[in-house]
């Protein structure tokens, strides 16, 4: 009689054969399915493979179509603010787009990391042969010395995918300048910061909400507090500053005399041909403005753009600019303001752009008088010596419209008013100041001694001295890099005077 197997080995044994069933099972149902597959395709490639050729296509089409830039009305600039103190440039992007008067502004963190194309990198390394797979453009700076501008301009371009058409550069002490246009903003600190002012003086801004002047505003611009975030806090803080200063200015009414003092405080390149800064200004409203800061991320201080989010970023402001339309109210509102103060008549001279000129032969006084008139409001456009028939002895005050100028009669009572035909130098005002005038009344802030006895140029420099160019140090906390939130923001490009 045979000896039954024992119960393990019938065990294995249904195991063995319930195995050799699933492989069986498993290799028909492949072999059906790449069967079918194979007819329906006339190939035994993986539908799954093909899928995700497919959607990998698909997506990358999508991708190229989103980050493409439509400059057809779009006029991009820079704008360079220089600091000779930190030896940095505080860098915007101005996108203006000519059909929808929409303009929007992109700040650009300083000494940014950025990854640039294969070309555009060859091209670098034949200055910088240590330059790497991406560069920071502090590096780019110092070793392209006075060329450092163009070569910023091309990586703008190359990781934006906008045209830049030209670029705008001023100094620290200038653009103070710009910064008092508005008359004073107010700001809240959450904290205290420090700073030196030019004389090496330091000096404390408290916590909570301040009235800020150019230098101050301008310490608020540069300050780093020295946390892993601080080039994004610094960012935030332009941002929200800019917000409220573009509101300001944008509320008065003279942004003819505006537009003439950027102009004559910046030096453009490449420039020509493009929408005037008064063109611009003329009917931008905070609706059409927007700032924000270009997308990266910020690691240990080290601040990263990010030029695929980049080039997303900007062709989207470009096709919202492109379907942007301003309300009619806002338009007739602008267009009104425009109106009246063309009209002249006994209206403030605040409204217009004032060229001063010493005619006293008094060293500093038309630069006392720039100070004393920018406090009270005014817009100095241009300050100069005037030397073509000896001292004045009165005042005379030049107007293109009867009717004009008769406020200034406050500051120079013995003065006399002349109308003429037009003003060569594009000023609205002139004002000759005489002996009769070389009282400037108290809190007139000038600290030049050599200011109006040359040209035009000069004069900027004789006021540039009576505003101090701080470079700051630390920078408040909180940095974020995204920059998507839309503020009234601050053009660069298209504001000015003091």
């Amino acid at each position: 009689m045979m000896k039954k197997p024992s119960l393990i080995k019938r065990f294995f044994s249904f195991l063995l054969r319930l195995c050799v069933v699933l492989v069986l099972m498993a290799a028909i149902a492949v072999g059906s399915f790449e069967g079918v597959t194979y007819y329906l395709t006339g190939s035994f490639t993986s539908v799954k493979k093909a899928v995700k050729e497919e959607t990998d296509q698909s997506g990358t089409e999508d991708s190229t179509e989103a980050t493409t830039v439509d400059n057809k009305n779009m006029e991009n600039t820079l704008v360079f603010v220089h600091d000779d103190m930190n030896n940095k440039d505080y860098t915007a992007l101005n996108m203006y787009n000519t059909k929808t008067e929409a303009m929007d502004v992109l700040l650009l963190p300083c000494n940014a990391q950025v990854s640039v194309s294969s070309t555009l990198l060859k091209e670098i390394r034949n200055t910088m042969t240590e330059a790497g797979s991406s560069v920071n453009m502090a590096d780019v700076a110092r070793a392209f010395g006075d060329k450092k501008y163009e070569m910023f301009a091309k990586i703008v371009e190359d990781i934006s995918g906008a045209k830049i058409s030209g670029y705008d550069v001023i100094s620290s002490t200038n653009f103070k300048k710009l910064l008092n246009v508005a008359g004073g903003v107010s700001y809240h600190f959450n904290n205290a910061i420090s700073y030196r002012d030019t004389e090496n003086i330091l000096q404390t801004i408290d916590a909570g909400d301040v009235i800020l002047d150019g230098t101050t505003a301008y310490a608020l611009f540069t300050y780093m507090d020295g946390t892993d975030g601080e080039e994004s806090s610094r960012l935030e803080r332009v941002n929200t500053y800019l917000t409220s200063y573009m509101e300001a200015l944008l509320s008065k009414n003279n942004t003819s005399a505006i537009a003439k003092k950027y102009d004559s405080l910046v030096t453009a390149e490449g420039k020509s041909g493009l929408t005037s800064t008064e063109d611009i200004l003329k009917n931008l409203t905070t609706d059409a403005l927007t700032i924000r800061i270009m997308q990266g991320s910020e690691s240990k201080g080290i601040f990263t753009l990010d030029s695929q989010k980049v080039k997303l970023q900007v062709a989207g402001l470009a096709k919202q600019a492109e379907a942007y339309s301003q309300s009619s109210s806002s338009k007739s509102s602008t267009g009104t303001t425009s109106t009246s103060a063309a009209t002249g008549s006994t209206e403030s001279s605040k409204n217009y752009s004032i060229e001063i000129y010493n005619a006293a032969y008094v060293s500093g006084l038309a630069g006392q008088w720039e100070s004393y008139l920018e406090s009270e409001g005014y817009s100095i456009s241009l300050v100069d010596s005037y030397q073509e028939e000896g001292p004045l002895s009165q005042t005379r005050i030049n107007v293109t419209q009867d009717g004009m100028g008769q406020d200034l009669l406050t500051y120079f009572p013995d003065a006399e008013i002349n109308v003429v035909d037009s003003i060569s130098t594009g000023g609205d005002i002139q004002i000759y100041i005489g002996t009769d005038s070389t009282n400037v009344p108290a809190g007139s802030d000038s600290t030049t001694d050599t200011e109006d006895e040359t040209v035009t140029d000069s004069s900027l420099d004789d006021e540039s001295d009576s505003t101090d160019s701080t470079d700051s140090t630390d920078s408040t906390d909180v940095g974020d890099d995204d920059d998507t939130t839309t503020s009234g923001g601050y053009d660069f490009g298209s504001d000015s005077e003091q």
